[in-house]
């Protein structure tokens, strides 16, 4: 005796459409999730946190920094659905080893020079947002002034490096 069956839902993705790939490959751009990030990730093992975790403990005021910021937390979300080992240490080493905090702040550390043009991209992108909302100008003239900022920040910590050289 056969049955038939029909599955009433659809998986995700599937159906008309077909917007979702490219949506998510979007996102995982924006948020840093390369392929080059994944494949320094499988290099990773748990004893590379633990010994991180020693070094920020022997007297770093960064073992006691702050919150995730709104990009690292969507980061962190999609890397975990990316990135299986990252889970597994993760689960390996949270709670017994250390805080899921700490674990997020080593991650960040490690994976920093994949990671730090993609958030500086996001952190830009708010700072055009909040002046736009701000001052109500479009964000073209916006994109000039935050760019020009910055040109004069690295001018100045330039200047000041030299004159502390002098």
């Amino acid at each position: 005796m056969a049955f038939s069956f029909s599955w009433p839902f659809r998986r995700r993705g599937s159906g008309s459409g077909g917007g979702g790939a490219s949506k998510s490959a979007e996102e995982d751009e924006e948020l840093g999730v390369t392929p080059q990030l994944l494949d320094f990730l499988r290099t990773l093992s748990p004893d590379a946190f633990k010994s991180v975790a020693l070094q920020l403990q022997e007297g770093s005021a960064e073992a006691t920094a702050g919150d995730l910021t709104s990009w690292q937390e969507r980061h962190a979300v999609l890397v975990l659905s990316k990135a299986k080992e990252l889970a597994k240490i993760r689960y390996d080493l949270c709670p017994r080893h250390m805080k899921d905090k700490q674990f997020w702040r080593i991650y960040f550390r490690l994976a920093k020079s994949y990671n730090s043009p993609y958030e500086l991209r996001a952190i830009q992108k708010e700072k055009l947002r909040r002046m736009e909302t701000e001052n109500g100008k479009s964000t073209e003239v916006i994109t000039v002034e935050v760019e020009m900022q910055e040109s004069k920040g690295s001018r100045a910590s330039q200047t000041s490096e030299v004159d502390s050289e002098s």
